[in-house]
Parts: structure tokens; C-alpha cells; sequence
């Protein structure tokens, strides 16, 4: 059963205080003010809203008594049933216009608070079942099988590509109708071989990062390439575009399967300002003259740039082994260096 909370009937009387010219008074269901223009009256027992809410129909006061006093008392109805009551003082051929209209803004609020609270359990089960996934790496039991088939139309133990999008132009484009899951700051869908539709080469209608990954029966091992291979492309600098996940074989490693080394990573940390500068020397082959003029500096400043970076981390980037120790140990801090 909804309800109407306190914050919510404060912030009503708040807003609406101002532009009507009488006391507002919102009651719970056991007819309790639980918001009101006259905050003393805040906890009280009201009778006109208790006849309301016993009676399902608005309850007029025609003039004050010792219990109670003049104007309208309307029961808020949601759902079949009384969640509250909207009382506001006066008389009630003057007041009855208001009462109707405070009762309508409180209804909308509650619908809205509904419909939320739904979305919200909505994402946070789609957050669940990835993590289910994640963690089911080589097997899919019966209850994990069936909430994937009724609640995603998904049946786990067949073959399916997942595509990943920072943007939703693509996925709104060509799988409207698609189950969509929140991934990686971006979104995710998992699509069969037989609907799958090649991704643009060049993007002309989207921005951010497209990925596909190719088809496997158990999700999770898809899941880690799109995360990993998007760690890559930002690692690196890649420009904005789409990307096949088979197509970055080093990414693979940055699931980091052997454990980094600790002084190293305080040493790649106190270097940190080098990391673009080694990237590009990564991207360039390592050679001198194409990593200075893609950089638009001097070979001389380059070399100055590559040696400090050999002083502090103690690893020579000319040499290949240590050159692989510096991006790993790079990509490992690299969520932590972006901050």
C-alpha cells in the first residue's frame, strides 16, 4: 500500500501556502495531521478527517465547534484506497475549489513517487543479475535461467553477442525494443547471432564508445572483454568510434591476472604526469621522432621526458619488458591517476 509521508505532505503545504489563501491541513490515513499551516497543530487528531476516511467521501464542517473546526475534508484515494486526507479551513462553498486541487497535486505526487520507486527496483535488479552473471562465469542454475527468461526474455545456455554503447542513439536506432542494462558508466544489450546488425565503422550518428563482442553461451567472459577493452581504448586515447573486443588482445591483461608490484605503483603514481607522454611512445613504436612530432615537442625534450620517467619508476621504456611492466602498472592506477 502507497502512502503519503510526511516530507511529502510538508513540501505540499510549503509550496501551496503561499498561493492559496487559507491554512492547509494533510492528514495520514488514521486521520493524524502530519502537515499543516499551523505547525502546532502538527500530531493532533482530526475529526473531520477520521469521518472522511471512515466514510470514503469529503467531509464539510459548516461552522466551528469544540472538535472540530469550518472547511473541507477530501480523502485522498490511491489505488482503491485512503492514504490521506486534505483539509483546508474556511468556509466550505469558498474553500471546496482548493481542497479539490490540493488533493489532485497530492495524487500526482504519489503516482510519481510510485513510478519511481518501481524504475528504481527495476535498476537495481538489472544491477543484480549482471552481477549474477559475473559470478557465473561457467554455470547457470535453474533460478538464474528463469528470472533471465521472465523478466529479460533471455535464455541463458544459448549463444549471444553483447554490444556495449556510452550513447544511446545506436541502441534506440536499431533495438528499440532491446532489454537494456547499465554497464560500465554506459549500457549494455545482449543480442543472437540471427539479429545481430554490424556496427558502423565511422560514427557519424553517435558518440562515445561502441562495442561488440562475439558470441559466447556464458556472459560473464563478454562482460570482462567489454570492460576490459574499454579500459584499453581509454588507456590509450582511442578516439570515439566502434570496436570489436577480439580486435584487442593485450586488453585481456588488464583483468590483471598477475598481481601488480607495490613500490612500483607508488612510483607510477609519483609519475603519473609522464603517462600521456608514454602512451604515445606506445602508440608510435616506440620511436623518438614520430612520438616528438605527434607530441609537437622537441626529440631533445622527449628524451628528457623519458629518462625522468626511468629515474622515478626505475624502468628503462627502451626495453620492451619494461616498457610492458610501465602500462601495466599505468593501467592498473589508471581509474585512480584520472580522478
Amino acid at each position: 500500500m502507497s502512502s503519503l509521508t510526511k516530507e511529502q505532505a510538508a513540501l505540499i503545504v510549503r509550496k501551496l501556502m503561499d498561493d492559496i489563501p487559507y491554512n492547509i491541513n494533510i492528514m495520514n490515513d488514521q486521520g493524524r495531521i502530519i502537515a499543516s499551516g499551523h505547525p502546532e497543530r502538527i500530531g493532533s487528531r482530526h475529526r473531520a478527517a477520521e469521518r472522511a476516511i471512515r466514510e470514503g467521501r469529503m467531509v464539510e464542517v459548516d461552522q466551528d465547534t469544540p472538535l472540530e473546526k469550518q472547511g473541507t475534508n477530501e480523502p485522498i484515494i490511491y489505488q482503491g484506497e485512503v492514504i490521506g486526507v486534505v483539509g483546508i479551513s474556511g468556509a466550505p462553498v469558498e474553500v471546496r475549489p482548493f481542497t479539490k486541487l490540493v488533493k489532485t497535486i497530492a495524487l500526482m505526487l504519489i503516482e510519481d513517487l510510485a513510478l519511481y520507486k518501481k524504475q528504481e527496483e527495476s535498476r537495481l535488479a538489472k544491477v543484480a543479475f549482471i552481477q549474477q552473471l559475473l559470478q557465473a562465469p561457467h554455470h547457470y542454475d535453474e533460478v538464474l535461467q528463469q528470472e533471465a527468461l521472465s523478466r529479460y526474455h533471455l535464455m541463458l545456455g544459448q549463444n549471444y553477442r553483447t554490444l556495449y554503447a556510452s550513447d544511446l542513439t545506436f541502441f534506440k536506432k536499431y533495438y528499440p525494443q532491446q532489454e537494456l542494462f547499465a554497464y560500465e558508466e554506459g549500457w549494455i544489450i545482449f543480442v543472437r547471432e540471427k539479429d545481430f546488425i554490424a556496427l558502423p565503422k565511422v560514427a557519424t550518428s553517435f558518440t562515445g564508445f561502441l562495442l561488440s563482442t562475439t558470441s559466447a553461451v556464458y556472459l560473464a567472459e563478454s562482460l570482462l572483454k567489454i570492460r576490459h577493452t574499454l579500459l584499453f581504448l581509454q588507456l590509450m586515447g582511442y578516439d570515439a568510434g566502434s570496436y570489436a573486443t577480439e580486435d584487442f588482445f593485450f586488453s585481456q591483461f588488464l583483468s590483471f591476472p598477475v598481481a601488480p608490484n607495490p613500490q612500483l605503483l607508488e612510483k607510477v603514481t609519483a609519475a603519473r604526469e609522464y603517462f600521456p607522454t608514454l602512451v604515445e611512445f606506445v602508440k608510435n613504436r616506440s620511436s623518438i621522432n614520430q612520438t616528438a612530432e605527434k607530441l609537437h615537442i622537441h626529440r631533445n625534450t622527449l628524451n628528457y621526458r623519458l629518462q625522468k620517467l626511468q629515474q622515478i619508476t626505475g624502468k628503462d621504456p627502451h626495453l620492451w619488458f619494461e616498457l610492458w611492466e610501465l602500462l601495466y602498472h599505468f593501467a592498473y592506477q589508471y581509474p585512480h591517476l584520472a580522478e
